[in-house]
């Protein structure tokens, strides 16, 4: 789910003066969702927040049994009783890829988001809705097809089928909660939804809940994913390039954080091979790195350590020995690593290609 159209729309969502909003008795105190936010019946699994692309992700979502139907057939449900605060008219097209089927290739569909308030602190966000349901989009209005978040005020029931989804083969979706405290060490370098992700299991009733994290594909709890990895004085977690000053600037970007299915596993991923400014089919791919041995582990290297060395291995759990590159890392005072990376050789001390990053 490689989509940084949908995560780009979320960055910076405008407010919603409708009256509706005004008047709407959001609860106050902790909620339960009663519903799935799509039906588990057309689900094979749940993706975990936390895919380091270049910073782990804020958003996971549910991969489809039957993807790249046409029509779309799995239904979007409304976690909760709310109010849909805004939506995106958004087109797609399917990919010449091994996982779809070749008579699909190039064919196009809706691709829809919607951002659904269920709590004066609480947003419930959903990626790639293919269609939205007759009753929601005569309510909707007329929004223009632009991919970006358009302030609307729509009230839904809980349980009530807002769209459906099929041709893209899986639903993002994440849950924003503005009154958690992750461990971001600058939180000003991120759009404000990122630093307030949620661990989306925690919010439904049970059986829901147990469904939820059963079907994660994460092997270590917490099963819903985790994207906050900062520890102040080490080298975990994330960084800028020295001048960064946009979060899009997807190049200057480096994590040294833990692998989304794989939770204990470290995962290095370099920003560098990557564009700064997205377009529709995404930015490209950072580099993205095991260590080989797994250690020593990135939130236990402080400046005291000086240069440490990892040998670094492609993800993949059949090859733990191949080493296809090397990284020098050092923590350095004032919250800053200077790192440096090889694909050949073994280097014993920085060079002028080293490049110094910050919180």
């Amino acid at each position: 789910m490689r989509i940084f159209a949908a995560l780009l729309v979320l960055l910076a969502l405008p407010a919603c003066g409708d009256s509706i909003l005004d008047s709407y008795p959001f609860p106050d105190g902790d909620v339960l969702f009663m519903y799935p936010p799509v039906d588990l019946a057309g689900v094979r699994f749940m993706l975990p927040m936390g895919e380091a692309n270049v910073l782990p992700r804020d958003h996971g979502g549910f991969d489809l049994t039957e993807p790249y139907n046409f029509p779309a057939s799995v239904p979007v449900l409304a976690v909760s009783d709310g109010v849909i605060t805004h939506a995106s008219l958004g087109t797609r097209s399917v990919p010449p890829i091994p996982d779809a089927p070749e008579a699909s290739w190039g064919r196009t569909y809706d691709d829809h988001l919607l951002v659904l308030k269920v709590h004066e602190s609480i947003l419930v966000n959903y990626a790639h809705v293919t269609d939205f349901h007759p009753n929601l989009a005569s309510r909707l209005g007329n929004l223009p097809r632009d991919e970006n978040a358009h302030s609307v005020a729509v009230e839904v029931s809980a349980g009530d089928t807002l769209g459906f989804v099929g041709p893209h083969g899986a639903m993002d979706f994440s849950i924003t909660d503005f009154r958690l405290q992750l461990n971001f060490l600058n939180p000003s370098r991120y759009p404000r939804k990122h630093t307030f992700a949620a661990h989306v299991p925690d919010y439904f009733e049970e059986p829901i809940r147990t469904q939820l994290n059963s079907m994660s594909l994460r092997e270590l709890p917490p099963r819903g994913g985790k994207v906050d990895y900062d520890v102040q004085g080490t080298i975990a977690g994330n960084w800028f390039l020295e001048g960064t000053t946009r979060f899009i600037q997807w190049s200057r970007q480096l994590a040294i954080v833990y692998d989304h299915i794989f939770g204990d596993r470290i995962i290095i991923a370099d920003g560098s091979p990557m564009r700064d400014v997205p377009g529709i089919e995404g930015p490209g791919y950072p580099d993205t790195w095991w260590v080989k041995g797994n250690a020593p582990l990135p939130e236990t290297v402080g400046v005291a350590d000086g240069v440490v060395r990892y040998d670094l291995l492609i993800p993949d759990k059949r090859d733990l020995e191949t080493v296809r590159g090397t990284l020098l890392v050092q923590a350095l005072e004032g919250d800053r690593i200077r790192v440096e990376f090889r694909e050949e050789g073994a280097p014993s001390a920085f060079t002028s290609a080293a490049r110094t990053y910050v919180r």
